[in-house]
């Protein structure tokens, strides 16, 4: 085939004789044949990638600094000769050439040498001494791949005088940079139709420098210059161009890959201006200038987003500079998985940069192997695929990180889907008994309260859902039972379910979706669309005995929406809990959290005003309680009559709700059982106000709320108190009432206290309540001035919400009115010790437990400490008078031995008896549970 323009470029190895009498017999392509100029014949596989240069070619290339390995050893060889040019004829006698021209046994009876291989060829003889005169086909080949076969028929003197044969068994293989133009190389030669391979082979072969070298330059930019001159239209040049830039995108992709361990010059930063066109130099200017997105590198990814992309580079663009706008709490990067795009996408690496990896498939592998493929190049912790067509919102990622952190039972959370147009697209999805899917929630409005809490779904869409990789990797990845795509989400998530974690859709995190603007939407067509029909058929054979469970299509979706639900809570409140303000709203917080763990979905009514009330009922929906809120539903008794199912338990917190909703409740919802969480006994804390006080209209006031407190009760089958006393207190006035006391979650924290020049004390507490302003005042009037004698220096900080004048009045250089923090802890940091100075009040005391879960000691009243049931250890801590609330303030600042004692006393005091499994315990028991 190629024969003549190789003739023509061959130059032999040495020169033959010149007449009949001294040159040998010529030989042929076989045995007995005449050969004449015919005798060397070089082939080319068809997968070859360019002509060979035949063997007495001189090249004028600088040497490359081949180095040749054993296949078998991988250490270099000594032998054969390497040289800097084209091998010059070994000449019989000369050192060393006795032994090379006595070969090396090759299949017991064959015999040959490899006399030299660089990076111009390789050159050697073989011969079979039992056939003399027979020419040996040879084949070369490029790992599995073949790349020429020659007949080793060359003449060559010196193996005649050595007596080899009739001198003609010589071979010479020329090689080029564009037939090998890798870095790697790993080359066998052997005879055709034989598996032994000639002396030292296999070799590997592996280049030093880096870049083409001229020829290949020559070559390339020879190509180049024939298709540009062949072009008569400006498309002509489509393909060339798609081809170049394809090249320089592939060497840019692993430029960024063997960097990632260091910073990396920019894409533009490497290309030298001076050698641009200014139309080259333009466009990359303009890319870097328009386009350019980084994100900063980190080392420790906590999530890797992986975005799977196939053309569409305008939507891949808009996709992460959303993400880089919004950014997030956690460290991320980014990993787009290129499945052989031909648009604007081959100028990626222009574009993107820093945690932004681009990972490029050689062909194209479809949207689940490439995800897969994206996984295998991620670095983090947990993955999260996202589909180029999208657009993510404020805190998406941390929403969906802090969901799977939060509950280690939950193995997948999915985002919230909208349409562009604000609609909302799914939140969450169903699968129906036949396999078919629907979006929960289509076309609805985002704002429903029904789409706004973290809930178990059937499954979310992979469009935006995250996995801890752990999981993924053990649960095989995304199946590829189902390429190219469809169905390998829903499959995950059934799988996970079947693991027994949970799949559950977190409606904070919200993600824009162009639906079908990757894959197109008809299911009917040639497009990849119609895969969803495939592979819903595969889906159901593999689940069918799992849907079995499930409704036919459309029959009762607001139950199927959350099929996993047994029981069914409701929780009324006044308002919305602010559990970081008062105690009453941390007590029933915690409750609902206890609810939950106890297997409740937990509905939430701010009965007093049904007011959406954030970022407190923003937490409540993340952590999947159902609130309900105007303008949805416009009051209790609204929710009641539209309610689909009973509720099997109604948890009323306070008087104000009992007192109101008790009736109700067994009206709607007669098998309902009722709990009524007083918070405190407004009575009893009325009463001891009036004594202090010493108001007679006050006393008159409390006896009133006595009784409608009292009334209030028979309604339910269970009263919550927090206090011991307070138990007591109800068992003399109401026998015939079921009392239960249950105080609420407390995790003991650890506190790293900052340095201060002064010693500091606290008071917290809600200033909405009459008690604390009344404490607080007398801590200023009563406590500051003996504190000033025994502790010189000491600061009072006043802190909580809701501050009136009156206590903000307060203020000195040695009296501080904070008002609210949004954290305790800062003020903990601070502080000694904290002090509760009440007079009056009842129930138990959620500042005295903060502060001990934070191993701070509180000095106390006796009102102060009433239900708590210290240790005598703490004893100490409880004092009433003015004087012994200084004195026993002054020991602990000075006394480090005693305050250390105190200190362990209080988180031992806490973990025994307000941690959450005692709480869940307390709870389930006043919930009349089956154990």
């Amino acid at each position: 085939m190629a024969r003549p323009s190789q003739q023509r470029k061959r130059r032999t190895a040495a020169p033959e004789p010149a007449d009949s009498e001294t040159a040998p017999p010529q030989a042929g392509g076989e045995a007995g044949d005449e050969g004449g100029e015919g005798a060397l014949v070089v082939e080319l596989s068809d997968i070859g990638q360019a002509e060979l240069a035949l063997a007495g070619e001189v090249s004028s290339e600088p040497l490359h600094g081949l180095h040749l390995v054993s296949g078998e050893a991988a250490v270099a060889l000594p032998s054969p000769v390497v040289l800097s040019s084209a091998a010059a004829p070994l000449v019989a006698g000369a050192a060393g050439s006795q032994v090379e021209l006595a070969g090396v046994p090759i299949e017991g009876r064959l015999r040959g040498n490899l006399d030299y291989a660089d990076w111009s060829g390789i050159k050697g003889w073989i011969w079979d001494p039992t056939e003399p005169d027979k020419r040996i086909a040879l084949e070369l080949l490029d790992g599995d791949n073949l790349l020429a076969t020659v007949l080793a028929g060359e003449y060559r003197p010196d193996l005649l005088d050595a007596g080899i044969g009739d001198g003609r068994h010589g071979f010479t293989i020329g090689f080029s940079e564009t037939l090998l133009p890798y870095a790697r190389h790993t080359l066998h030669l052997r005879p055709v139709g034989s598996t032994v391979e000639l002396p030292s082979f296999p070799l590997e072969m592996t280049r030093d420098h880096i870049g083409f070298d001229a020829s290949a330059m020559r070559f390339l930019l020879g190509n180049v210059a024939a298709e540009t001159a062949r072009a008569q239209e400006a498309d002509d040049l489509a393909p060339l161009i798609n081809n170049l830039v394809e090249l320089l995108d592939q060497a840019l992709s692993q430029y960024y890959a063997l960097s990632a361990e260091k910073a990396a010059l920019a894409t533009a930063d490497m290309l030298n201006p001076a050698a641009l066109t200014g139309q080259v130099q333009t466009l990359v200017e303009s890319i870097q200038r328009n386009y350019a997105l980084h994100l900063d590198d980190t080392e420790h990814p906590v999530v890797s987003i992986v975005i799977p992309v196939y053309n569409k580079f305008d939507l891949t663009y808009q996709c992460i500079r959303s993400i880089q706008q919004h950014g997030a709490e956690i460290p991320y990067e980014i990993v787009i998985v290129d499945d052989c795009s031909r648009d604007e996408t081959l100028f990626a690496n222009f574009v993107f940069s820093g945690a932004i990896r681009i990972v490029r498939n050689a062909a194209n592998q479809s949207f689940i192997r490439s995800c897969n493929r994206g996984f295998e190049a991620a670095r983090g912790a947990y993955v999260v695929f996202l589909n180029n067509d999208t657009e993510v919102k404020p805190r998406w990622l941390d929403e969906l990180y802090e969901t799977l952190r939060r509950d280690p039972k939950i193995g997948i959370a999915g985002s919230k889907l909208l349409f562009p147009d604000g609609r909302l697209q799914e939140c969450g999805g169903i699968v129906w008994r036949l396999g078919d899917g629907w979006n929960w929630g289509r076309d609805q409005d985002p704002a429903d309260p029904r789409f706004c809490y973290m809930r178990d779904t059937d499954y979310v869409s992979g469009a935006a859902l995250m996995i801890k990789s752990s999981l993924f990797r053990e649960l095989g990845q995304f199946d590829e039972y189902y390429c190219p795509l469809y169905y390998e989400d829903t499959d995950l998530c059934f799988k996970v379910r079947q693991r027994g974690y949970r799949t559950v859709v977190q409606p904070a995190s919200e993600v824009i979706h162009s639906e079908g603007a990757s894959a197109g939407t008809s299911v009917t067509g040639t497009g990849v669309k119609r895969f969803q029909a495939i592979n819903h058929r595969k889906f159901f054979e593999r689940w069918k005995d799992t849907l079995a469970t499930h409704r036919f299509n459309g029959e009762l979706p607001e139950l199927e929406a959350e099929r996993s639900v047994r029981m069914r809570a409701l929780v009324i409140d006044d308002s919305v809990p602010e559990p970081d303000k008062d105690a009453g709203s941390n007590a029933v917080f915690q409750h609902i959290l206890t609810l939950q763990r106890l297997g409740y979905k937990v509905t939430f009514i701010p009965g007093d005003n049904m007011a959406r009330l954030d970022p407190y009922t923003a937490e409540l929906q993340r952590r999947g309680v159902e609130c309900l809120y105007h303008p949805f539903y416009f009051s209790v008794e609204d929710v009641f009559r539209k309610q689909p199912l009973p509720f099997d338990l109604v948890y009323l917190h306070r008087y104000s709700n009992a007192s109101k909703y008790g009736g109700m409740v067994r009206q709607h919802f007669p098998k309902a059982r009722i709990l009524y969480s007083v918070a405190d006994l407004h009575f009893l804390r009325l009463e001891r106000q009036a004594e202090v006080e010493k108001d007679a209209v006050l006393r008159q006031k409390a006896e009133q709320m006595r009784r409608l407190e009292l009334g209030a009760m028979f309604f339910a089958d269970c009263v919550i108190v927090h206090s011991a006393v307070e138990a007591e207190l109800l068992a003399k006035l109401a026998p015939g009432v079921q009392v239960q006391v249950i105080p609420w979650t407390v995790e003991p924290r650890e506190i790293t206290p900052s340095e201060t020049e002064r010693p500091t004390i606290a008071f917290v507490g809600g200033y909405r309540h009459e008690p604390n302003i009344d404490a607080a005042k007398w801590a200023a009037a009563e406590l500051m001035p003996r504190l000033r004698k025994e502790v010189p220096g000491i600061e009072l900080l006043l802190v909580g919400s809701h501050m009136p004048v009156e206590v903000s009045a307060l203020a000195e250089k040695d009296v501080v009115p904070l008002g609210y923090v949004p954290s305790l802890d800062a003020v903990f940091a601070r502080v000694r010790l904290t002090i509760a100075p009440l007079r009056y009040g009842a129930g138990l005391k959620g500042k005295v437990l903060e502060s001990f879960a934070a191993g701070i000691p509180c000095v106390m009243t006796t009102i102060a400490a009433e239900g708590l049931d210290l240790p005598k250890a703490m004893l100490p801590l409880v004092v009433d008078e003015p004087e012994e609330i200084a004195a026993r303030v002054a020991k602990l600042c000075r006394d480090e031995a005693e305050y250390r004692r105190i200190v362990d006393a209080c988180k031992a005091y806490m973990s025994a008896n307000y941690s959450a499994q005692r709480i869940d315990a307390l709870l389930k028991e006043a919930c009349a549970l089956a154990s």
